[in-house]
């Protein structure tokens, strides 16, 4: 499967010219060195604040940075090309995203409420948390509520080598741990959840080598946890992931942990993946001249009660289960020791039992 926009290229999110304030900080403003916030932030036009060092600390010391809701108003907190930076304990909301790391590499985002951050039109945000082309970052004990178009922590590459730009290249290394993702369902008309294309966690193509783990993530307007096409060595470990995909009505609903065509070699284990609207596990079938999602292993999982929706007839995604593999025998996905109520051929019963 071909990639959604691109989201965190798209902002046009160029450091504005800020300065630091001895009586405070500002929208806009860029920071050079570690500070703690002592007050509210916002409402900020046109970002909130932009990371202008590596190793520092920025801690909203459980304040609020806050945008103005409307297409246009960047990041609540910017890293481009930053590493070593910490942005943690506070509240970012109403802008195109809450905290946008793009290159650089070992940074840290933690206890940070990221909701209602809703992307504008041609793809400029849509994500709680975005990751662009950066390596061996953390995103640990954050909560990320009602952001859209996209998801509430989205992990992105941008690897064109025919137009070279300041940040690319794969998201590798990087951990997704111990989040609250859920509600994250609204459309890209930015009004109604209607055909949304909302993921809890999103890993659009070449991401690799990246761990979510022991993240709750519900109610999400499509997929709870997607691994886009050229996905590889990935883990996806210890998650909760229920009830998500009742809002897309056309094309198909959403399952609970999707790995798509050409994706490859991830780790799919001890999940609890319940109630979700279209499959629970579902790892996809080639399509066209693409081979489908092979070698890799799904384990110790339990899936139970998905298909809570009536699937929507589709010749690419077809009826769900609770565990589901489009390709013939299973191809070389290995599937071992899942619990499970509905399944769609022998091979992904293999170890398990069905409750």
């Amino acid at each position: 499967m071909t990639a959604a926009l691109v989201v965190v290229g798209g902002l046009g999110l160029t450091a504005p010219a800020g300065a630091e304030h001895a009586d405070g900080l500002a929208c806009g403003d860029t920071i050079t060195h570690s500070v703690v916030l002592q007050a509210d932030l916002g409402p900020c036009t046109a970002g909130g604040l932009v990371i202008g060092a590596d190793g520092i600390t920025v801690d909203l010391n459980g304040h609020h940075i806050f945008g103005i809701a409307a297409s246009g108003d960047r990041a609540g907190v910017y890293l481009l090309n930053r590493s070593a930076v910490i942005v943690q304990n506070g509240e970012i909301s109403n802008f195109d995203m809450g905290v946008a790391i793009e290159g650089g590499s070992r940074n840290v985002v933690r206890n940070i409420n990221a909701h209602d951050n809703i992307g504008g039109v041609g793809g400029r945000g849509g994500d709680g948390i975005a990751i662009l082309s950066s390596r061996n970052n953390r995103v640990l004990n954050s909560r990320a509520v009602n952001n859209a178009p996209y998801s509430g922590v989205g992990i992105y590459s941008r690897v064109d080598n025919d137009h070279p730009r300041a940040t690319a290249g794969a998201s590798t290394g990087n951990v997704v741990d111990s989040n609250f993702i859920v509600g994250n369902n609204i459309s890209r008309n930015r009004v109604t959840p209607i055909g949304t294309d909302n993921d809890g966690i999103r890993m659009e193509n070449d991401g690799a080598f990246n761990t979510l783990s022991n993240n709750t993530v519900a109610n999400n307007g499509l997929d709870g946890i997607a691994l886009f096409a050229d996905t590889f060595d990935n883990s996806v470990t210890g998650n909760k992931v229920s009830r998500n995909g009742f809002f897309r009505t056309t094309a198909r609903r959403g399952s609970g942990i999707i790995v798509f065509t050409r994706a490859a070699r991830n780790l799919v284990e001890n999940n609890q993946v319940t109630n979700n609207a279209d499959s629970g596990i579902d790892i996809r079938r080639p399509v066209a001249a693409f081979p489908g999602a092979t070698n890799n292993r799904i384990l110790n999982n339990l899936a139970v009660g998905n298909s809570a929706l009536p699937f929507i007839p589709s010749p690419v995604f077809g009826p769900s289960f609770d565990l589901k593999d489009g390709n013939p025998n299973c191809d070389n996905n290995i599937w071992f020791a899942n619990r499970y109520r509905t399944f769609n051929q022998p091979c992904v019963t293999t170890g398990g039992q069905q409750v």
